[in-house]
């Protein structure tokens, strides 16, 4: 009987979460083989269990997968200039390597979706992910885990970094509203998650399910500055952006991704932004304490 750890072929290896993932796999003891467009992304990663395949969705998706005891699928676009641009990766390729995975006879796969999913009448990167979540349970027959993202944050996020930049200074913008004080989301630290996939969902703990799993189950704008003011021993203030000033910038993003593929705050992730619930009862166990999360997180962007 083969004494090989687990083979773990893994998608959106190069990516803010996914090369935290990697680390992880690797730590605990799995083989992984991962898919890289761009190979210098992981030239700091080097390690014996570690194959690199070069090649972008769909290039090679049956070599991806063949012989792997699990697939962990995390790559997508956040960003398109159309709606069928993101579609396309993030519902057909979706599909395409669930489609090679079953071909395969893969056992499990996790695929690493978004909480926005939930939700995917809010913009078309959520409903991307909802249709991309049925694309693969159509296609795909074995042990399936859905891993819903919340707010990913921790080192090396550039969607984060410029409210940590903010918050350095002593200022948490919120855009405003009658209901900002209500909102509330569930966010999780880059650490947690990639550990809580690898102890747990690639182990078959969270087969056949969907769940969000986070290192702070609902924290609303004021306590989310406080616990930074904390973290980094000063006052943070909530600064209200009024919210005709942020939708008049969000329409013009709008129109700078569709035209350039330019600006993130569109009016769908604006949407995203105002929702009131984005909160989560699965709080990952032995979670990083919220506060020494975002301290280790700021600490890292005052080194770069």
């Amino acid at each position: 009987m083969s004494d090989a750890k687990p083979l773990i072929a893994v998608t959106g290896g190069t990516g803010f979460v996914g090369q935290h993932m990697i680390k992880a796999l690797l730590e605990q003891g799995y083989r992984v083989r991962a898919l890289a467009r761009t190979l210098s992304k992981l030239s700091h990663v080097t390690h014996q269990n570690l194959e690199i395949i070069k090649g972008g969705l769909g290039s090679d998706d049956a070599g991806l997968v063949k012989g792997a005891d699990v697939l962990l699928h995390m790559a997508g676009l956040i960003k398109a200039k159309t709606r069928q641009d993101i579609m396309a990766v993030n519902r057909d390729a979706a599909g395409a390597i669930a489609i090679a995975a079953q071909n395969a006879s893969v056992p499990r796969l996790v695929l690493l979706s978004s909480q926005t999913a939930g939700q995917p009448q809010l913009s078309d990167y959520a409903a991307s992910k909802h249709a991309g979540e049925i694309a693969v349970k159509e296609a795909y027959r074995g042990k399936l885990a859905i891993i819903r993202a919340p707010a990913v944050f921790g080192p090396g996020d550039e969607a984060t970094k410029p409210f940590f930049d903010f918050i350095a200074k002593g200022r948490l913008p919120v855009a405003g509203g009658a209901n900002w004080k209500s909102r509330q989301m569930a966010m999780v630290f880059v650490s947690d998650l990639v550990n809580d996939i690898a102890l747990r969902a690639v182990s078959g703990d969270y087969d056949y399910q969907t769940l969000t799993p986070c290192t702070v189950p609902a924290l609303t704008w004021e306590q989310f500055a406080s616990d930074a003011g904390q973290a980094l021993d000063k006052s943070v203030k909530v600064t209200l952006i009024p919210l005709p000033v942020i939708k008049a910038v969000a329409g013009a993003t709008s129109l700078t991704s569709r035209l350039f593929g330019v600006g993130h705050l569109t009016l769908g992730k604006l949407r995203e932004f105002l929702y009131e619930d984005w909160s989560s009862q699965d709080v990952i166990q032995n979670a990083t304490p919220f506060i020494d999360a975002l301290r280790i997180t700021a600490a890292s962007y005052t080194k770069e």
